[in-house]
């Protein structure tokens, strides 16, 4: 998935959430800082707990290690691929 791709998932998913829901794409394309976004760092811990059950069903847990990456729009979608690669989702055949 493209940067662009990751972008577009993070503001889609970003709409999804109570204390995100009025961010829209165009500002996440803009924005350089979650603080440009006016997202708390505790507001963003809580979208990404959220994120991880919803698309790797708890399959993968935070890292200490993603916390330097929340400050800024290309940390966040960077930690967004790395839930992703590390998801392990079950076979649902």
């Amino acid at each position: 998935m493209s940067t662009d791709e990751y972008r577009r998932k993070f503001a889609d998913f970003l709409a999804t959430q109570p204390m995100t829901s009025d961010i829209t794409y165009e500002q996440v394309a803009r924005a350089k800082t979650r603080d440009e976004l006016g997202i708390s760092s505790l507001n963003m811990v809580l979208v990404l707990v959220n994120y991880i059950d919803k698309f790797t069903n708890n399959t993968v847990t935070m890292r200490p290690e993603w916390v330097s990456l929340l400050g800024d729009v290309d940390g966040i979608l960077s930690v967004l691929r790395q839930i992703d690669a590390s998801s392990v989702v079950p076979n649902r055949a």
